[in-house]
């Protein structure tokens, strides 16, 4: 999977309506990730990813939805109930929160990171996803841990 990621960067918060003209007219949109929510597997300024509007979603796909106060997002898919609503979750957020299908825009279906291309449906990548949702309940444990070890032994260049 190729794509030419050397157009215009769309910033999801000003270019917000033309970025869903785009899902809907079939293109595959690079979007660089900001903020944390969905630490430690994208990252704020460093990975791009590729977002494609799609007719069915799929548990375990990162979802880009726009809340009702208008601010876009991507969080992971971790249940769809029957009557359609989605339950997602930040993979850095210990809690999660449903959204509307009419607020879904698209899923993500792959990321460029350090220009190499990934496929987000790869098994090695689902079976990542699928393996840190169960750590739920223990993530800010776990990113305290992290964050210790990463002072006590720092990276070299």
């Amino acid at each position: 999977m190729t794509y030419n990621l050397s157009i215009k960067t769309l910033d999801a918060y000003q270019d917000g309506e033309y970025l869903l003209e785009l899902l809907d007219s079939g293109a595959v949109i690079p979007l660089i990730v900001t903020g944390s929510s969905m630490l430690p597997f994208l990252k704020d300024g460093r990975d791009t990813v590729l977002l494609q509007k799609v007719d069915k979603f799929k548990k375990g796909q990162i979802l880009f939805f726009r809340r009702r106060n208008g601010l876009f997002v991507l969080h992971r898919i971790r249940k769809i109930r029957s009557d359609g609503r989605i339950l997602v979750n930040g993979d850095a957020q210990n809690w999660c929160e449903i959204v509307l299908p009419e607020q879904a825009a698209a899923v993500v279906i792959g990321f460029v990171r350090d220009g190499k291309t990934r496929n987000a449906g790869s098994f090695p990548i689902r079976l990542r996803d699928t393996l840190w949702y169960p750590t739920r309940p223990i993530r800010p444990l776990i990113f305290r841990i992290v964050s210790l070890l990463r002072r006590l032994f720092p990276r070299k260049g």
